[in-house]
Order: structure tokens, then C-alpha cells, then sequence
């Protein structure tokens, strides 16, 4: 296994584990109707700075135990495999903030009916998170395609 192949698995993981966990709880907050936008604010915070502390010491400690370097630099075929999964990912990215576009009357008019008290904050958070979903979303996509690039060569 590649060391580039390695950083894949590790992100996807701890990408799923961990923000599937934040995402799972705005949606819990917005089944409940009781969005806040603070207290959401800083969970994405601790949840982005816990995927960071176990992304960047898992492939230092991954590569250090193999002894390889830890960002060598890449061969054509690992050039190929990370353009192939760039040009997936943005496509789907761009694709995804879209409709998150087209979709925000939907959102305002969904705020208003059932965040009375301050429609434009629960329009504000919904949007924030639905973009930091499509995002994420995109981003553990293009992970997935490097890794079964990879797969498919081993």
C-alpha cells in the first residue's frame, strides 16, 4: 500500500466517523427545531480539530512505521490516479453547490415555517451546513476514487 493510498483510508475513516457524527447531530438539532447557531459553531470546531489530530499524527506515525517519507513526491501513475479523482470530485462539488443554490428558496421558505422566532439565523445555519455537507461529501468521493484507483492496480 502506497503511502498516498494510506492518507486516503486514514481521511476516509476518520472523515465518516467524525463528520458523520457532526452532520448527524445538525440533523438531529434540526428535527428537534432547536438550531444553534453558537453551540454548532463550536462543535465543527472540535470535531474538525479531532479529525486533524487523528488525520496528520496517523499518517506521520503510518508512514514512520513503514519507513517511507511522508509526502514523497508523486510518480506519473499516482499523478494520473489524483487527477482522475480532482476532476470526479470537483465535478460533483460544483454540481452539489448547484443545487444547494437552487435549493435555497426551499431552505428560506423551510426556516420560516418552523424557525419563527429568527428565520434568517436558521436560513444562515442550514445553508452553512448543507455547503459544509456537499463539501465533505466531495471531498470523502474523491478519497474513495483514489483508493479504488489504487485497489484496481494492486
Amino acid at each position: 500500500m502506497t503511502m498516498r493510498e494510506r492518507v486516503a483510508w486514514i481521511s476516509v475513516v476518520t472523515s465518516l466517523v467524525i463528520f458523520g457524527y457532526y452532520f448527524a447531530s445538525v440533523w438531529s438539532d434540526f428535527a428537534l427545531r432547536m438550531l444553534d447557531g453558537d453551540e454548532l459553531f463550536w462543535r465543527f470546531l472540535k470535531c474538525f480539530g479531532v479529525a486533524m489530530l487523528i488525520m496528520l499524527p496517523g499518517a506521520m506515525i503510518g508512514a514512520y512505521l513503514r519507513g517511507e517519507k511522508f509526502d514523497p513526491p508523486p510518480d506519473e501513475m499516482e499523478r494520473q490516479i489524483e487527477a482522475r479523482s480532482n476532476r470526479v470530485g470537483l465535478i460533483v462539488l460544483e454540481l452539489a453547490l448547484v443545487g444547494v443554490v437552487l435549493m435555497s428558496k426551499a431552505i428560506t421558505d423551510i426556516a420560516r415555517a418552523d424557525f419563527a422566532g429568527d428565520p434568517a439565523g436558521a436560513t444562515a445555519i442550514l445553508l452553512i451546513n448543507l455547503l459544509l455537507f456537499v463539501t465533505a461529501s466531495a471531498a470523502v468521493l474523491r478519497e474513495i476514487l483514489t483508493i479504488i484507483q489504487y485497489r484496481r492496480l494492486a
